[in-house]
């Protein structure tokens, strides 16, 4: 914990207090001057879903999976504003603000820009970057992680490609008994051309997040983009987690995907996680079941009728299926899992006001 307090400081004392340049695929803004732009994300989904040959009736039919309002504009000049409240997201402790993802301030000036409110908690890795409606039977670190967290941040643009940013945040392991745990979070974003035909981008981060008072767990996450040709993708996400008194490289989750941009119009998708808690502490709280080894592998195949400026329609196709184990019952997926999908998304903007 001492490195990255020094790290911390070291940090805030060159950017000062609070947001960060590179944002997070869900905060993403049109760069035009609008003072407001309100816009509506919507997905419905047809699933199937098998556990060990049985189907689950609970999870096989239509259902709805995401239904958001977002809000952004710029009140002046370098000082923005985001907002995106989800209708389909549970309340945990019957608040309002469970149902926030992101209602964030940020301003820029120069090479800096600070920003606070409730942010994305800056951990690496491209399916973690992802907004929720984009996500296709993710690993089981991200169906439990607890991303939208109240925070401050400060981001510094290293080079035009390479962004280092800063961030405090309430802890993702925060309770309505306990919000008093913080994470510390440093993350680089990059972006480099390897060649003509190759490049590399980054989202890598070191986190110390407080998961009970005093007591912290250290995240190491990896993402890393190689593109070829401006049609293929090939993404590896490498993330470690380790807590006081086990070993390292016991708590993990490993992503790989292979996209084919086939047209502006088609896209397939081939991926597999891995997700293993081997740990022995059973104080430790964390996202993945303690004793759990689980593979999760399948395709997707996405169509844009519609993909412009302002409007967007989609819809895919997804097919997956998963071996191994799962010690927490409340995942989708589990041990000897088929799941299967076909589902309509759409993004529309309703208005914009200059």
């Amino acid at each position: 914990m001492n490195l990255m307090k020094m790290a911390a400081a070291a940090v805030m004392m060159t950017l000062g207090i609070a947001s960060y340049a590179a944002p997070n695929e869900s905060q993403r803004q049109e760069s035009e001057d609008h003072l407001i732009s309100l816009d509506l994300d919507a997905r419905l989904d047809w699933q199937l879903l098998d556990k060990d040959s049985k189907f689950d009736r609970s999870q096989t039919g239509f259902i709805g999976k995401y239904i958001a309002l977002k809000a952004h504009g710029e009140l002046m000049d370098g000082l923005t504003y985001t907002w995106r409240q989800r209708f389909s997201r549970t309340p945990k402790d019957n608040t309002f603000w469970d149902q926030t993802d992101i209602l964030d301030v940020n301003y820029k000036y120069d090479k800096f820009d600070f920003g606070a409110g409730k942010q994305i908690v800056l951990i690496g890795g491209y399916e973690y970057d992802r907004a929720p409606i984009n996500l296709m039977c993710p690993n089981l670190f991200i169906c439990n992680v607890a991303c939208y967290q109240f925070g401050v941040s400060a981001g510094y643009q290293l080079t035009p490609n390479d962004n280092l940013a800063f961030q405090i945040s309430q802890s993702i392991f925060a309770t309505p008994a306990d919000r008093n745990l913080y994470s510390y979070n440093l993350m680089w974003r990059g972006g480099h051309d390897l060649t003509e035909r190759l490049r590399l981008e980054t989202i890598w981060s070191v986190n110390e997040v407080e998961f009970l008072k005093g007591k912290y767990c250290n995240y190491v996450a990896l993402g890393n983009k190689l593109l070829i040709d401006d049609k293929y993708e090939v993404i590896v996400d490498l993330m470690t987690r380790t807590y006081p008194d086990n070993r390292a490289f016991k708590n993990n989750t490993f992503m790989g995907e292979f996209v084919w941009n086939i047209s502006p119009k088609w896209k397939l998708t081939a991926k597999a996680s891995y997700d293993c808690n081997r740990g022995i502490n059973k104080t430790d709280k964390t996202e993945v079941a303690r004793g759990t080894q689980l593979v999760i592998a399948g395709a997707v195949g996405e169509w844009y009728p519609i993909n412009n400026k302002r409007h967007l329609l989609k819809v895919h196709a997804a097919a997956f299926g998963s071996f191994g184990e799962n010690h927490n019952a409340a995942d989708l997926m589990q041990k000897n899992t088929i799941y299967a999908s076909i589902g309509l998304t759409w993004h529309m903007n309703l208005l914009n006001f200059k």
